[in-house]
């Protein structure tokens, strides 16, 4: 089963799989499979989504289970599985929808690669739910083809993508017209947008903040009038940058005024630097990298919306250009192209990695009277402090931030789960889950080696196997990364079965890195206590540790341990490192 979710950072946007609830109910009370379906063909219920309106709450998936559900009675079938890409698109070829891939796979091999559950092919509410893509239609077909006569229903019919009568034909220009269409409509966009931009049209899409939002009753365009409350904060925020304040500086005013952005939450460094190096505050525009301009005159454009002005609120485009010049990011706001004199040097563009940046996190009370809890990255130290070493530090504008030394940090918390390790995992046994697709994939490659031995020896012509050796190849295409695929996981699953130090001293950064995300949720680092000096020795008790909890899982299994997960090596309750 598969569950992109992340608790930590809920998002509409998730691909997931399950069991139907009604087969679960069966399941739960003891029944099996097999008397579930009582003869019923097992189907796969496949929903999908673009765009999640509903503040993540998969309405439109749920009703569209439900439909799924009841059309499948109406062939003698059965749904058993239920497989949804929420707020994800099928038109775009970028967009990877992890639920569709699986559900191929699956159907691919006949069954459910967790549960055992059989599948003979898929149930949709229409087929564009599936497939828009010329590329997602062959990939779907070929499962259908491989399972054997694999049943694909579309709303209440059922279609035939298995034998070619013509409606696998239909399929690919229906699909096929779907991208044209797509691309079209970008084209038209992108060109709507550049003649929009030229005459000065006002903004489209999301309310920006320092502007009112668009309006039925009474009628208002978005982002042409000033949004009164908001506009004094906009014009400060310029103004401080102007005078030379930081953007963290600027951030953390911002907030502590008690200043919501435009969707409701607080600012961010990011967001900040987005407001004001957008030109519109001043009535600019930028497209396709550069300002947009008068062709005739070279001047900018003035948008036909409310903006600065000068006189009143003391800046404008000359303000904006002086603040533009000292912005050293790669890209500015809005595509801004940057100039070749400006690129960073190989020092800048050098990338830096520390062992527990990201598993440390910030213990200090910060502006809003929270514990910060932001992670801790690492800097390089210089100057006067390059003699103390490199440091870790919480970089929150809303939070005054703790800092320790990378030193003696790593080097604690580096024993402390060696020995972690060592307790639990030292002697574990690596256990590889075999690839299900093994058999499958062997007897595909022999039919590809005899279908060639055929043509080459003229028991069978090219044009006859032309298309069955194009499926073939495709299909082995897709099996030999699906063994990949299930290789890396089995690898990262037994990573840390069979432990021993001369492992760990043969790992590289990552993968020690790798090692600590499975056996430590987080580390919360204390500020220094009043009236202790900054400079005073590490210690080791302002180290709060988390230990993860499946973590024991492996071990539990195998030697039925009774140790609490949330004991330190030394088997005490450890909240705090000591």
């Amino acid at each position: 089963m598969i569950d992109t979710r992340n608790p930590a950072r809920p998002s509409r946007t998730f691909s997931r799989s399950s069991v139907a609830p009604a087969l679960q109910a069966w399941l739960d009370e003891g029944g099996t499979v097999e008397e579930w379906l009582n003869g019923r063909t097992p189907l796969i219920s496949y929903a999908r989504i673009s765009a999640d309106r509903l503040d993540g709450d998969a309405i439109g998936i749920g009703r569209q289970h439900k439909n799924n559900t009841r059309n499948a009675e109406l062939h003698d079938c059965a749904v058993v599985l239920h497989y949804e890409d929420n707020n994800i698109t099928a038109a775009k070829r970028e967009v990877e929808r992890p639920a569709f891939i699986q559900m191929c796979r699956d159907i691919t091999h006949g069954k459910e690669e967790e549960t055992g559950i059989p599948v003979k092919g898929c149930i949709a509410v229409e087929r564009k739910r599936v497939y828009r893509l010329p590329r997602d239609f062959i990939a779907f077909q070929d499962a259908l083809v491989m399972v054997g006569d694999g049943i694909f229903i579309d709303d209440k019919t059922s279609l035939d993508l298995v034998n070619d009568d013509g409606t696998i034909i239909a399929g690919l220009v229906t699909s096929g017209t779907g991208e044209a269409e797509v691309k079209d409509i970008r084209k038209r966009t992108v060109r709507n947008a550049a003649d929009r931009a030229e005459e000065g049209k006002v903004y489209g899409g999301p309310r920006r903040f320092g502007w009112l939002g668009a309006s039925k009753d009474p009628y208002r365009l978005g982002n042409k009038h000033k949004d009164t409350v908001e506009w004094p904060h906009l014009i400060d925020m310029i103004k401080a940058r102007y005078a030379g304040r930081s953007w963290r500086f600027i951030t953390r005013e911002i907030n502590k005024k008690g200043v919501l952005t435009a969707r409701g939450g607080r600012f961010t460094e990011q967001a900040v630097k987005g407001i004001i190096t957008n030109p519109a505050w001043w009535g600019g525009r930028i497209l396709n990298g550069e300002l947009v301009t008068d062709r005739t005159t070279g001047e900018p454009v003035i948008g036909e919306w409310d903006h600065a002005d000068e006189e009143i609120d003391g800046v404008g485009y000359e303000t904006w250009k002086s603040i533009m010049a000292g912005v050293k990011a790669n890209r500015m706001h809005r595509g801004m192209k940057r100039d070749e004199e400006a690129q960073q040097t190989e020092e800048e563009l050098r990338t830096r990695t520390y062992l527990y940046s990201g598993t440390l996190r910030c213990g200090r009370i910060n502006d809003f009277e929270e514990i910060c809890y932001s992670k801790l990255s690492g800097n390089k130290a210089t100057g006067k402090n390059a003699k103390y070493g490199d440091y870790y530090r919480c970089g929150d504008v809303n939070c005054k931030g703790v800092g320790r030394r990378v030193a003696p940090v790593d080097e604690f918390l580096e024993g402390l789960t060696l020995a972690y390790l060592d307790k639990h995992f030292v002697g574990t046994k690596v256990k590889t889950i075999p690839w299900r697709g093994k058999e499958k994939l062997a007897n595909l490659r022999k039919q590809r080696r005899d279908i060639k031995d055929s043509v080459a020896t003229g028991s069978a012509d090219w044009s006859d196997v032309h298309d069955l050796l194009m499926r073939l190849n495709r299909t082995i295409q897709t099996l030999e990364k699906e063994e990949k695929d299930h290789l890396k996981a089995e690898s990262k699953r037994n990573l840390l079965r069979g432990w021993s130090r001369e492992k760990w001293g043969r790992m590289e950064l990552d993968e020690k890195r790798e090692v600590i995300a499975q056996v430590l949720t987080a580390v919360v680092v204390l500020p220094v206590p009043e009236g202790v000096s900054d400079k005073a020795p590490f210690d080791p008790n302002l180290l709060k540790v988390s230990w993860r909890k499946e973590a024991l899982a492996a071990k539990d299994k195998e030697e039925k341990a009774v140790t609490s997960p949330d004991q330190d090596p030394a088997g005490e309750t450890a909240p705090v490192a000591a």
